[in-house]
């Protein structure tokens, strides 16, 4: 009995060893490891000429600034903002002080998450017979959002293409150095996973990349 205590307890002082051990290892290369979180949460643009340009609610304005210069730049005519409080005109304001057209601009209001976008989306774009938009957001969330669009739109023609904001806050190589950083990345991974376990993010988009 004394022999399997001691092997009890000698093979958990190995463990506890190891397990300092791997957390010194991964702290020493975590300028390694961690710029590659922050990197596989992005998606290269794919930018050519849609019917709209959805902007998604949220962010600090960069999301906005840039969708406006897509639009400027003759992406395209209608731009779709989300996000916004139902009777709020929030959205197009912050647009149309960057120089976009009122007329130009369909608001998607009382959306409370990326899921919901993607539906009201859905919802707007078929009604008004858009076959292609532009998807916007900041560069940590471009891959969970453009992949809930692409279930959302699933069983449409309707193409997406991703716009990873330019020019903002994030930095991939260096997100853990800051709390906004590490708080947007980590909500990031989680959400993830709680979309796909809820539907909201189906395998079949996620093996298509």
């Amino acid at each position: 009995m004394k022999s399997i205590i001691r092997g009890c307890a000698l093979a958990g002082l190995l463990g506890i060893i190891a397990i300092l051990a791997g957390g010194f290892l991964a702290y020493r290369t975590r300028s390694d490891w961690l710029p590659m979180m922050g990197r596989a949460l992005y998606v290269s643009p794919h930018l050519q000429r849609a019917d709209v340009i959805v902007v998604l609610g949220g962010g600090d304005g960069d999301r906005q600034r840039y969708a406006a210069e897509l639009y400027h730049q003759g992406f395209a005519n209608y731009l779709i903002t989300t996000g916004a409080p139902i009777g709020s005109d929030t959205g197009a304001r912050e647009l149309t002080a960057r120089g976009v057209p009122r007329g130009a601009i369909v608001l998607a209001n009382g959306t409370q998450n990326t899921r919901q976008d993607a539906e009201l989306s859905r919802q707007l774009i078929l009604a008004h017979g858009w076959k292609s938009a532009i998807l916007v957001t900041d560069p940590y969330h471009i891959r969970r959002a453009l992949w809930t669009f692409q279930t959302a739109f699933g069983g449409t023609a309707v193409q997406i293409s991703p716009a990873p904001v330019v020019g903002g806050w994030f930095n991939a190589d260096v997100w853990w150095q800051s709390d906004d950083g590490f708080v947007v990345v980590a909500e990031e991974y989680l959400k993830l996973v709680y979309y796909v376990a809820h539907g909201y993010i189906t395998l079949s988009v996620i093996l298509k990349g």
